[in-house]
C-alpha cells in the first residue's frame, strides 16, 4: 500500500519543489528513496506547512527527517489506496501577505470577490510548455484581512494553475494602491489576455492545507522541530526588520 506523507518546509531554502537541482523533490528522494506523486509544485521561495508526497512504502518519520536537510520535515503519514493521486484533494488553501502601505482594503475585498468563483484565469495563468493546460477553473473564495502593518489574503480552491496565485495577489493589491480599476480586473477576467499580470514576490506565499478524505498520523516530535524553527526564523526577521526599520529613520534624520 503507498503512503501520503505531510511535509513542511521553508522555501526560501530550495529552488521550488521540482525542475531544478536545488529544487526540494531530489532532497525528498534521497529519502524515501521514491516519489509517487506530490500535491503541489511550489514556486522557487514559496513555504509550505502541509504539502504532501506519496511514497510506496511507510517509514518511520524520525529516519525520514534524519535523511532530510535543514528547513524540511516529513511531520505526519497516512495509508492510502492504490492508485491514490495526491493531485486530487478536495481542497487547497493558501495565505500570501503582503506589507500594507496605505492600500484601500475595502477596494481590494471588492477585488477579491470578482476574482473569486469559476472563470478563465489565462491573465492569471504563467503557460509552462504544455499550452493544453486548462485556464477555466474555480476558485471558492478570497478573503482579505488587515492585521496591524501586514494584509493577508486567504484563498482557497480545489486547485491553482501556475503562479495564478500570486497573479491574483498583486493584481488585488494594486487595486487597492490604484494601479488597477476594478473595471481592470473585470475586464482581465472576460477579455484574458495572457501575461498581462506580473506576479506578487514569492517570499510572501504560503501553502497552508492541502485537504484529503484521509487520516493522518501526527509525529508530534517533528510537527514541534517544524513550528519551532519557523517561530525562531520569526523571531529573527522581526529584529532584522527592525533594525531595517532604524537605519531607515536614521538616515531620514539628516534631511532635518
Amino acid at each position: 500500500m503507498p503512503y501520503l506523507y505531510r511535509i513542511a518546509y521553508d522555501g526560501t531554502l530550495f529552488y521550488g519543489f521540482t525542475g531544478h537541482p536545488n529544487s526540494l523533490e531530489p532532497r525528498l528522494k534521497a529519502a524515501f528513496g521514491e516519489i509517487l506523486g506530490k500535491g503541489s509544485r511550489t514556486d522557487p521561495g514559496v513555504s509550505a506547512v502541509a504539502n504532501a508526497v506519496l511514497a510506496p512504502q511507510k517509514l518511520h518519520i524520525g529516519y525520514v527527517n534524519s535523511k532530510l536537510p535543514r528547513g524540511v520535515w516529513a511531520w505526519a503519514v497516512a495509508e492510502v489506496p492504490p492508485g491514490f493521486n495526491p493531485r486530487r484533494a478536495k481542497r487547497r488553501r493558501y495565505l500570501y501577505v503582503a506589507p500594507h502601505w496605505g492600500e484601500d482594503v475595502d477596494v481590494m475585498r471588492d477585488a477579491a470577490k470578482l476574482l473569486a468563483g469559476t472563470h478563465d484565469y489565462s491573465s492569471f495563468i504563467q503557460r509552462r510548455g504544455d499550452k493544453t493546460t486548462p485556464t477555466i477553473t474555480t476558485v471558492e473564495s478570497i478573503d482579505v484581512e488587515l492585521r496591524g502593518p501586514l494584509i493577508y489574503l486567504h484563498f482557497a480552491g480545489r486547485g491553482f494553475r501556475n503562479k495564478m496565485i500570486r497573479k491574483m495577489a498583486w493584481a488585488i493589491l494594486a487595486t487597492g494602491r490604484g494601479v488597477l480599476r476594478l473595471e481592470d480586473v473585470e475586464d482581465l477576467l472576460k477579455r484574458p489576455r495572457p501575461g498581462a499580470v506580473p506576479s506578487a514576490p514569492a517570499e510572501g506565499l504560503l501553502l497552508l492545507d492541502i485537504e484529503y478524505d484521509v487520516e493522518f498520523q501526527v509525529d508530534l516530535a517533528a510537527l514541534r522541530k517544524a513550528y519551532t524553527y519557523f517561530l525562531e526564523k520569526y523571531r529573527y526577521a522581526t529584529a532584522h526588520a527592525a533594525a531595517l526599520k532604524a537605519a531607515g529613520e536614521a538616515l531620514a534624520m539628516w534631511e532635518r
